[in-house]
């Protein structure tokens, strides 16, 4: 997660110094940042999913509540911020995909 926020931030400064559309090295950067952002944030999100579907301990879990209340079911809820991280994702790698297309243009008219 911290290596998505820095890549983001990172490829956020690449993108403001390339702002005069001076320099296509500087877009290409930043548009490869933001794509390895995204690719890492979609891992966050992937290994989350299998970190409480899979390897989360319910059932020793389940038991030891199981003593103290008889109705008890375990439930896992992900809340909005998960609900939204794939569109963050998918903007996080647009950005990259068009920078890089605007990295080339400048590239082949200058």
């Amino acid at each position: 997660m911290l290596l998505g926020v820095v890549a983001v931030v990172t490829a956020s400064f690449l993108i403001i110094c390339a702002a005069p559309f001076a320099s296509h090295f500087l877009y290409k950067a930043g548009g490869g940042s933001y794509i390895a952002a995204g690719i890492l944030f979609s891992l966050v999100v992937m290994l989350y999913v299998i970190w409480v579907q899979a390897v989360a301990d319910m059932e020793s879990y389940k038991n030891t509540k199981l003593k103290a209340c008889l109705d008890f079911t375990p439930s896992v809820l992900y809340g909005w911020s998960f609900f939204l991280a794939p569109a963050g994702i998918f903007f996080s790698l647009l950005a990259g995909l068009l920078f890089l297309v605007v990295g080339r243009h400048i590239q082949i008219h200058h």
